[in-house]
């Protein structure tokens, strides 16, 4: 079994200077009570907005461990709604309109570029299980996975148990 925490972060939200970063926690064990921290990742962007980070954790996570030979998709966590529904609710509506706002067709989708990537990504036979995790709740993987958005903590610190 494979668990992923995902977050996203961005100081100076959508600011042309923002800087915004993106973390993964990704923990493997034979059931939900025996996990164990086996990766994590993290990565740094200038110009950004935190639904961004959002979404490219999701997408990393999709690429390292949703691979179309995995029998059981892994559990990605992620405390942004706006990237669980995207990527859950709004995904089949905005392909089928264009990747254009239901009823207004005249606006496109907000991170387009990466939305599309994610159902590539399906279509090629990818797959997550996206469920939705209250965020700073003391989760300890979305606690793990914000500090390395935010860079609060390095992955090796977290791979070192040093948190």
């Amino acid at each position: 079994m494979i668990v992923i925490y995902t977050d996203g972060s961005a100081k100076g939200n959508g600011n042309k200077n923002a800087v915004g970063g993106y973390g993964v926690i990704v923990y493997q064990g034979l059931d939900s009570d025996h996990l164990k921290i086996v990766d994590a990742y993290q990565e740094q962007e200038i110009g950004t907005t935190n639904n961004r980070m959002e979404i490219k954790a999701i997408l990393w996570a999709m690429k390292n461990y949703g691979q179309p030979d995995n029998f059981f998709p892994p559990i990605v966590y992620s405390d942004s709604m706006y990237c669980v529904n995207s990527f859950t609710n709004w995904i089949n509506s905005w392909r089928s309109n264009g990747w254009r706002k239901s009823g207004k067709k005249d606006i496109e989708i907000e991170n387009k570029d990466l939305i599309m990537e994610y159902d590539s990504l399906l279509r090629k036979g990818y797959s997550i299980d996206l469920q939705y995790v209250k965020g700073h709740n003391e989760t300890i993987g979305n606690e793990l996975a914000d500090g390395l958005a935010t860079g609060a903590l390095t992955v090796q610190e977290v791979l070192n148990g040093q948190f």
